[in-house]
């Protein structure tokens, strides 16, 4: 808990070195993975940086290798993991990694080739597309033109020989012209329409839809990527050649491809058999160029990964050098400026020395900077805190040095979710499923995982937490799957013949050894029972949390040195909430340990109590908690000197002189019982004091601040303490440490009174907002046995409701109706209350946590640690974070 409990203390360093060395320096780095650089250049635009030149050669190169890997992905190669295991440094880096020289020209030269290999292939996907489309003119075409030949009035001979056109014209019409091609289908009653009306109906349009996609050559790009598309022959019959110089051009319009017709048997033979020798021709180049592109990519497809990894990293150092202040012309020093955590800065400064002196040269400089600015925030987290940090950052990052809510939420949390799923059976299924995703963290952690499962599976030890708080409450509800439970023993409110025993002086109640006494799960008022049970635990849980929230931001107090905070903010606040709620809690823990039967007082409403707490302050408490002052007689209450207390007066008017009415407080007589009344005078003094500390810690909450921050401000050279807002002139740009604003009075005293009236009210609402921990936990509670009861205790009592005897159908018929109402009793279980009521438990908890209880301490704007480091290159993946 120590690396959770707060950030990791940070320090600004500069090192200098020689320019030349400049890379290897920024290469060292990234492996250490210990400093955040700050940007010294942070007003220079990125085009007049030094290294912006290498930055752009390796996005060149990134988009090179982007092609070569969406061509990989397109042919399903896969490229090979790179590093390999074995190849992996202590540090999980690779050991050995190749220059980017070793390989930029063969990448290039690459890429050329690619393109032209592209280009080559585009061409070839054309004339292949073209050539079937020939086919299907010269095939479709042939069944067209038989019924054209018809109708102008010449009969096709018995083998089908094609008629020349020109010598079936009549004398009177001239040539006979035609125009045939291939449309996209979309397209045919609109070209077929234009042309009868630009021809004056003077034009015969035949079309037949074509069985095979073809390609839609307009929509290739330039990988040679293209769409199929279905499309459709058609043939135009035309007299006058000026009409079919218009069709021709109406056709190109709508993008269609036109195909010349033989008008003979002999041509018509001879097209036929050159249209099939040439597509043959075009599918075999086409197969050719294909396993050409094909081979290539296999052969680097062994290197992909490295090259990605290589050109990432080395952009990387790049952009780490356009950060420092290097400039040849200037001076032959340059120097970078970073964020290292403080117990890590004796390994920085060994392992840059000891790399730079191995390769003979001299070591660079390092130079503590006392900066003013405030550092990012370092939380190290281990794979089971990383879930819960999560939670957290979710909600913003913590300040630095800020107490971290997430050393709390990895405990808290759970059991807030717990106290709602607490069901011991459904918390071990949940705990199982958690304990299995722990199982395969090695399998799972080297799988790429869909999102939804990625997330499950980053939460795996949020489940298996969320899971034993969940049966832990269940045990101590004693429930499982909505069946009571008996393993410590049966109920103790029966006696030695297993009938119920009512409670007096003579039969006292031996507590029940784990949880709840599992009676209460078969008695007549068992709602009313849990129901106070589990709004009391509500509010108990609430209020030590948040009382725990409270203490949190006195540490913060400390560790800032805030100390006016300390006194009139912390102070206001712990007992206004502990005068009110804090008490709250004692009533409850009290009303519980107190033996009301055996000492026969009867138990106040802690409600009424906390009403008249506030409403009436100084009226006498009827009915006490503790402390009772009993009288049954009026002379010993007007000897003890009480006839102040109108709780007395009123029962002894005569005997104190308030009334005519007769004294209650007497003797008892035959066949009258006897009287008693009771107060409690240091009750009542009590919450006087707390209800007056409450009230008074208000106005101390609200004032005393904003007038000290005038005095602080008003002093000519003012400290500041701590890792408050801190500025730097020279630094204010890139150093976290927020902008220095002018100081307002008027703000303040705004600000301070925001934060009184959400701290008193708050107060309140997230009291009551606790109530959601009973809300769901009875709402799971009565689901469960809603489904054990009107489902799976259908089938239970089938025999009985149905009248099923001993015979074998019968007995079928009991197994069948059994075993219906297990599985659906089953798959409702599975989806309400594992997967809905886990999902609602979830979300409420995650809202206490954020809301009410991190609300009394954390602001979470702090900027998180981000080290330079090789670690965020992806491997396998074009894009570099």
């Amino acid at each position: 808990m120590g690396d959770l409990w707060r950030s990791k203390k940070m320090t600004l360093i500069k090192v200098s070195f020689h320019s030349d060395t400049a890379r290897d320096i920024i290469e060292t780095l990234g492996t250490l993975d210990l400093v955040e650089l700050r940007d010294l250049r942070s007003g220079i635009s990125f085009y007049n940086r030094s290294f912006v030149d290498g930055v752009r050669k390796c996005e060149d190169l990134t988009r090179i290798i982007d092609d070569v890997g969406d061509e990989l992905s397109n042919l399903d190669i896969k490229a090979p993991e790179w590093p390999a295991e074995d190849e992996l440094g202590a540090n999980g880096l690779p050991k050995t990694v190749p220059t980017l020289e070793s390989f930029e020209p063969f990448v290039r030269e690459l890429d050329s080739e690619l393109d032209l290999a592209k280009d080559q292939l585009k061409a070839l996907k054309i004339y292949h597309n073209t050539c079937k489309e020939a086919l299907h003119v010269l095939n479709l075409g042939h069944d067209v033109y038989k019924q054209a030949s018809a109708r102008i009035g010449k009969s096709l001979p018995a083998e089908l020989e094609l008629v020349p056109l020109a010598g079936a014209s009549s004398k009177d019409t001239g040539s006979m012209h035609v125009v045939c091609g291939i449309v996209n289908n979309e397209s045919v009653q609109s070209l077929e329409r234009v042309i009868w009306r630009a021809t004056r109906c003077n034009a015969v349009f035949y079309s037949k839809p074509i069985d095979e996609v073809l390609l839609d050559a307009d929509s290739l790009d330039k990988k040679g990527k293209g769409e199929y598309v279905h499309k459709t022959f058609f043939m135009v019959f035309l007299v006058a050649k000026n009409s079919a110089d218009k069709v021709k051009k109406i056709s190109s319009y709508f993008g269609a491809e036109l195909y010349p017709f033989p008008q003979g048997t002999a041509e018509y033979t001879e097209k036929l058999e050159g249209a099939k020798s040439q597509l043959e021709d075009a599918h075999l180049a086409l197969e050719v160029q294909q396993d050409q592109i094909f081979g290539v990519l296999t052969k680097v497809a062994s290197e992909y990964n490295k090259w990605s990894y290589v050109v990432a990293r080395e952009k990387m150092i790049y952009d780490a050098l356009n950060k420092s202040d290097y400039d040849i012309k200037r001076s032959n020093v340059t120097s970078i400026e970073g964020w290292c955590p403080t117990e890590s800065l004796p390994l920085v400064q060994s392992v840059l020395t000891d790399t730079e002196v191995a390769k003979g040269r001299t070591a660079p400089i390092i130079n503590v900077i006392h900066s003013s600015l405030t550092p990012p925030t370092f939380i190290p987290v281990t794979p089971f805190s990383s879930g819960f940090q999560a939670l957290v950052n979710t909600y913003g990052t913590p300040r630095y040095r800020e107490a971290n809510p997430g050393a709390f939420c990895c405990i808290m949390f759970p059991y807030l979710f717990g106290i709602m799923f607490g069901d011991f059976g459904h918390g071990f299924l949940l705990a199982g499923l958690g304990y299995y995703l722990i199982s395969k963290e090695k399998e799972f952690s080297k799988a790429k995982l869909s999102d939804m499962f990625e997330m499950i599976y980053g939460g795996r030890y949020i489940l298996l937490l969320n899971g034993i708080f969940g049966a832990y409450v269940g045990l101590m509800y004693n429930e499982a799957f909505a069946f009571p439970m008996a393993i410590f023993g049966g109920s103790h409110w029966t006696n030695e013949h297993g009938h119920v025993q009512l409670l007096d002086r003579e039969h006292g109640y031996d507590p029940y050894k784990v949880g709840v006494d599992p009676i209460w799960h078969h008695a007549g008022n068992k709602i009313t029972f849990f129901n106070s049970l589990k709004m009391k635990i509500s509010i108990v849980v609430g209020v030590i949390q948040m009382t725990v929230g409270i203490c949190l931001s006195l540490l913060n107090h400390f560790e800032y040195r805030d100390w006016k905070k300390v006194w009139f903010q912390f102070v206001p606040e712990i007992i206004f909430f502990e005068g009110i709620f804090g008490y709250l809690v004692f009533t409850i823990f009290y009303k519980w340990a107190f033996d009301w039967v055996a000492e026969e007082k009867i138990a106040p409403s802690l409600l009424n109590l906390l009403i008249m707490m506030f409403m009436s302050p100084t009226a006498p408490i009827d009915e006490p908690l503790y402390g009772h002052q009993c009288y049954e007689d009026c002379s010993v209450a007007v000897s003890d000197g009480y006839c102040s207390i109108s709780t007395i007066a009123n029962a002894c008017q005569i005997s104190c002189g308030t009334g005519d009415h007769v004294d209650t407080l007497q003797s008892p007589a035959d066949g009258v019982p006897q009287v008693r009344v009771c107060f409690s005078e240091l009750q009542s003094q009590i919450q006087m004091v707390l209800l007056i500390a409450a009230f008074v810690a208000v106005p101390f909450l609200l004032l005393p601040i904003p007038f000290i921050e005038m005095y602080q401000h008003a002093k000519p050279a003012a400290g500041k303490d701590g890792h408050a807002k801190l500025e730097d002139d020279e630094d204010e740009d890139d150093g976290h440490g927020g902008e220095e604003h002018e100081f307002s009075v008027g703000d303040a005293f705004i600000h301070q009174g925001i934060h009184t009236i959400e701290f008193v009210l708050g107060s309140i609402s997230n009291t009551a907002s606790y109530l959601r921990l009973w809300a769901l936990s009875l709402a799971h509670s009565q689901l469960a046995e809603l489904f054990k009861d009107m489902v799976l205790g259908l089938g239970l009592s089938a025999r009985s409701e149905l009248g099923l005897g001993d015979g074998p159908t019968d007995i079928v018929i009991h197994v069948f109706v059994l075993w219906f109402t297990f599985a659906t009793w089953l798959i409702m279980s599975f989806v309400v209350l594992m997967v809905m009521e886990n999902l609602s438990s979830f979300l409420h908890a995650l809202r206490l946590q954020w809301v009410e209880f991190q609300n009394k301490f954390f602001y979470g704007d702090g900027v998180r640690f981000a080290p330079f480091t090789f670690k965020n290159v992806v491997v396998g993946d074009a894009e570099d974070e």
